[in-house]
């Protein structure tokens, strides 16, 4: 199985979809409205227009076909749960073409697996088993000229990922589509993106293995751990300590820990009575003893990971593909917009982490 393995994926749809935007401007027209124009593409089963090339061109990029005629694909991260009419508020109807001030964003949770350095397989298709060697040859010393070396086998073992969907449905009324206009793609495109995000982020760090979750780095088996009672300068060293001893100890480990946690080690020295505290640098991004640190809510309370995240693989399958039920609610002209995507989190050497729990 080959695959491609990257960071940042930057695909050339995302490029063309740059250019049209630019296009468009160019020329004084009106932004394009994305999900609404796939949502009615969908609906005629056209292919005409920027959304059809694009639909196109991510099925030759992706290999993927749509499920149904009533479906679109789209190299966009758009997913989310809700419900949107025009008939309600704040389901829609602000978005109508109004005279609209700035859009107040939702305040989220960060992510930070991808930005720790996650490794990304994208491109996957059938199940993947990565091989990875789980033990060495034995050297020996010989007494003398005479002395046979003693046989010693390598062991080897694999991680297995398998696809696992995460989706979400939303229902949009006709009123919408035809009334919406840029702001209300914007919203959307951002909303679907970033709930996304979060929840591939959220199954890399925290996934349960159950329920069609994957299994998270907190619940992997093989992981270390290191003291949090009153955490302080030993505890953050034997994070380091413990990972060095499994040989996991490179320049790409961090830290990885909550706000309030942030806050605490912030406000702790290294050195009594002397301007040495534990974490540098503002409660986002900092250093712990040499090494980078970030913090989110995306982690439970009182938690801190240390480790190599390059260890930490997030395999993808297909594109996201955004379907259409043009008959979800016939008499009052209800859409039904469904969105999957799927993937697995696989960790590569258990003991590349160390977490400590009940941080105080």
């Amino acid at each position: 199985m080959e695959c491609e393995q990257h960071y940042a994926p930057t695909p050339e749809y995302f490029r063309a979809w740059q250019q049209e935007l630019a296009r468009r401007e160019r020329r004084r027209e009106p932004a394009p409205n994305l999900l609404c124009e796939t949502i009615a593409a969908a609906l005629n089963n056209s292919h005409g227009g920027f959304v059809g090339e694009l639909h196109e061109e991510t099925m030759r990029q992706s290999g993927q076909v749509p499920s149904s005629p009533h479906a679109r694909l789209l190299p966009l991260s758009l997913i989310g749960s809700r419900d949107m009419t025009v008939a309600s508020a704040s389901g829609g109807g602000y978005l109508v073409e109004t005279q609209n001030g700035p859009f107040i964003e939702l305040l989220r949770n960060r992510s930070v697996v991808r930005r720790m350095g996650a490794r990304v397989l994208s491109g996957l298709r059938g199940n993947l088993a990565l091989p990875k060697q789980t033990g060495a040859a034995t050297a020996y010393w010989l007494a003398n000229e005479a002395t046979p070396i003693t046989e010693s086998q390598q062991t080897l073992g694999q991680i297995l990922l398998t696809p696992k969907t995460v989706g979400a449905y939303t229902e949009v009324s006709r009123q919408l589509i035809l009334q919406g206009g840029p702001a209300a793609e914007a919203m959307v495109r951002a909303d679907l993106a970033a709930v996304l995000a979060l929840a591939q982020d959220l199954a890399a760090l925290a996934g349960s293995g159950t329920g069609g979750q994957p299994l998270g780095l907190l619940n992997a088996a093989g992981i270390g751990t290191f003291p949090g009672t009153t955490l302080g300068v030993a505890g953050l060293l034997e994070a380091q300590s413990d990972v060095a001893a499994a040989n996991g100890l490179t320049p790409a480990c961090g830290y990885v820990t909550t706000p309030a946690v942030a806050a605490l080690l912030a406000g702790r020295v290294r050195f009594a009575s002397t301007n040495s505290p534990l974490w540098e640098g503002n409660l986002l991004d900092g250093a712990v003893l040499g090494f980078p640190a970030m913090s989110s809510i995306q982690l439970p309370s009182a938690t801190a990971i240390f480790g190599d995240f390059s260890q930490l693989v997030i395999g993808e399958w297909g594109v996201l593909e955004v379907s259409v039920n043009p008959f979800a609610s016939f008499a009052a002209g209800i859409i039904g917009v469904r969105a999957m995507l799927s993937l697995d989190i696989g960790v590569l050497n258990a003991a590349a982490f160390s977490v400590a729990t009940a941080i105080t």
